[in-house]
């Protein structure tokens, strides 16, 4: 089958902030070569509808924070608006437009990619993914029950990630 983002100008990779968890950014280091403090940044959970478990609460600042990648639109969209780092790339965007329940939301897509996403599946299963969130979540409240400042959350995040909480 086609792939359906053939049709696409990568409106998702270019509009929104990409937020991602802590293993994602693991992968994409592993992948680039990059260090994740290049590759990650927190930002204000901006969006009209996000996951309360995923939000990271500081003691200085704003207070509240998502984890997502640094550039924006995706540094990884490579000239032709596809993914560079597919294999790599955060389990969220592996999964787009297929949410959790498996409904399809693809609103921003054209409507040649929307009707054959209907016919597709998505890049990664379900468990997979709630497996990855479940885990990031578990660190996200350790985080929030230690607190610190912004600076500190993102070696909390990889310290913990990486001896597997």
């Amino acid at each position: 089958m086609v792939n359906p983002c053939v049709f696409c100008s990568a409106e998702c990779c270019k509009t929104y902030t990409i937020t991602t968890t802590i293993f994602d950014i693991l992968r994409i280091s592993s992948k680039t070569g990059k260090l994740p403090e290049d590759i990650a940044f927190l930002h204000e959970p901006r969006l009209l509808s996000y996951d309360p478990d995923m939000v990271l609460d500081t003691t200085d600042g704003y207070g509240y924070y998502l984890l997502g990648i640094r550039s924006h639109p995706c540094a990884y969209l490579n000239k032709d608006n596809r993914c560079s780092i597919h294999e790599s790339a955060p389990l969220s965007c592996k999964r787009y437009p297929y949410q959790l329940d498996s409904r399809i939301n693809a609103r921003f897509c054209p409507l040649p990619s929307q009707i054959l996403f209907r016919f597709g599946a998505p890049d990664i299963g379900r468990d997979r993914l709630v497996a990855e969130l479940e885990t990031h979540k578990k660190l996200v409240k350790k985080w929030n029950k230690r607190k610190g400042k912004k600076e500190e959350c993102l070696a909390f995040l990889l310290d913990n990630a990486e001896n597997g909480i």
